[in-house]
């Protein structure tokens, strides 16, 4: 997902996509993070429990379950494990 796809499938300029999204305070890669974390965070508590953190990770659009771990954390200040 990139700020250009998402212009071109909204008929809007790139840089009125970024735009839109400095008035929130946050840029597109920061938004695109929440919105995959939240999804993660969704899965865990809820009815995917039965599913691996790896596979959520992985279903949430993160390629490094590292990454995701060291980024859930920072996000919600306990592990993606914790969550359940």
């Amino acid at each position: 997902m990139s700020a250009q796809s998402v212009a071109q499938q909204l008929g809007l300029s790139v840089r009125y996509v970024h735009d839109l999204l400095q008035e929130t305070g946050m840029s597109f890669s920061e938004r695109v993070l929440e919105l995959r974390l939240q999804s993660a965070h969704r899965m865990l508590s809820h009815k995917h429990s039965d599913m691996r953190v790896s596979d959520i990770a992985l279903t949430s659009g993160f390629s490094d379950v590292s990454y995701f771990n060291r980024c859930f954390r920072r996000r919600f200040g306990y592990t993606p494990t914790s969550a359940r």
